[in-house]
């Protein structure tokens, strides 16, 4: 069902009717930086970037009435309009068609509510799926959905958002920072992706998963019922902090599967699942050189394969010993280590398509997943605002508001500290 449609008044702006079609406009402006001081007022880092877009006066204070220019705000795209910075700093990244037929018209925010569990995203080297991903018998999202079926573990509440109130759709960590070990267990069921993953494991029979917030790859995991069980008791189970289950403590699988901290400094996870809306899917295609073209500019490299998975250093998880804390810690050593995780140019994204996430209303949508445990769910995407996703969220660790769905993991103590959601 369509979220609350916009009429009379335009949700944050106070004015009248909807704002029109695209981002940037002085409406959408407004809108946008109105939905910053609310996200940022709940303890979310946000980019402010969007007054930029605003030609109109906007007071500062009671006392001031400010004037709303590039100049005022510290000439967020280098004193240029921002169509002006993206195309001289990026080139002609492309457009979505304008018949896509994307929603311009229902609120965004709260549109998909975030996961309070884990996120595994398993390797299938597919770009499309049957229309529910996990009727594919073939693959190991099949065989792990048949588990997690079995297992008695509670479901995502479902939640009431309103876009005015960002704690409806802006949720804590169920999951300790990196390096802490879990004090409680995590009851609700992961959340299950086929991706375009390809799988990394020795044996081609076997598949890889990509589990979040562990921000650990597992590969050799045998592609059936035993399998998923195995995977279950090593790395999802509710009890398990991020470094798993190790050799010592046994367990079914535990001998033959490997996992290691992941080498990304933040994942990128596109829909392009066509069997379910070919608007995700025309998206998709569209997004993905955007950010390979955007990412190379800021000197990220770019894995759409999972070959950066493989001859990972050090030994698997499961074969570092100790006390829980002492294998929580040497994780979040491990992810100390990833080039560019606290921000800055450099390192290197894992790129992915990944099957339906809701709201394909609101093409391209897509997850950002990142090592200090933040996910983010975006949506109303277009090639022209990868600059942004890019810049400001993965580079910078802010949030875009105007693409905003909903978060997990991004509340911070102090919401305009350097690196935002990057650090923990």
């Amino acid at each position: 069902m369509l979220r609350k449609i916009a009429s009379a008044v335009s949700l944050f702006s106070g004015t009248p009717g909807p704002a029109p079609a695209g981002h940037h406009n002085t409406q959408r402006a407004k809108e946008y930086t109105n939905l910053a001081g609310l996200l940022e007022k709940d303890g979310v880092p946000v980019s402010h970037a969007d007054c930029a877009g605003c030609a109109e006066p906007c007071a500062d204070s009671a006392n001031d009435t400010g004037n709303g220019t590039i100049n005022e705000i510290g000439n967020a795209w280098d004193g240029k309009t921002y169509d002006e910075y993206v195309h001289d700093k990026y080139g002609d990244l492309g457009m979505l068609p304008s018949n896509l037929g994307v929603d311009w018209e229902s609120d965004l925010a709260g549109s998909g509510g975030p996961p309070t569990g884990r996120v595994v995203v398993i390797s299938t080297a597919k770009s499309n799926w049957p229309r529910d991903h996990t009727d594919d018998t073939e693959t190991l999202s099949y065989q792990l959905h048949q588990y997690l079926q079995k297992v008695s573990t509670s479901k995502e509440p479902k939640r009431q958002a309103n876009a005015k109130q960002p704690s409806t759709y802006v949720l804590p960590s169920a999951f300790p920072a990196p390096s802490e070990p879990l004090t409680k267990p995590v009851n609700s069921t992961p959340s299950l992706y086929s991706s375009s993953l390809v799988s990394q494991s020795d044996d081609p029979q076997d598949q890889t998963a990509i589990i979040f917030p562990d921000w650990k790859v597992t590969c050799e995991i045998e592609n059936s019922l035993d399998g998923a069980k195995g995977l279950w008791e090593g790395a999802l189970a509710g009890t398990l902090g991020r470094a798993g289950r190790s050799l010592q403590d046994g367990g079914a699988g535990v001998e033959r599967r490997r996992s290691w901290v992941l080498p990304y400094r933040a994942i990128v996870l596109v829909c392009s699942h066509k069997n379910r809306d070919k608007k995700c899917h025309i998206a998709a295609g569209l997004l993905r050189p955007a950010i390979r073209a955007v990412c190379e500019k800021n000197g990220i490299s770019v894995d759409e394969t999972g070959k950066a998975l493989t001859h990972l250093e050090g030994p698997p998880l499961e074969e570092v010993e100790g006390t829980d804390a002492e294998r929580e810690a040497e994780v979040g050593r491990r992810m100390e280590e990833i080039e560019g995780v606290h921000g800055g140019e450099g390192g290197e994204i894992g790129l992915f398509d990944i099957n339906h996430l809701g709201g394909h209303r609101y093409a391209g949508v897509m997850l950002i997943l990142f090592p200090s445990g933040a996910y983010l769910s975006y949506g109303r995407v277009t090639p022209q605002e990868i600059p942004r996703v890019i810049e400001e969220t993965i580079l910078q660790g802010k949030i875009v508001p105007g693409l905003l769905r909903s978060g997990a993991g991004i509340l911070r103590r102090d919401a305009t500290k350097q690196c935002g959601i990057l650090n923990w």
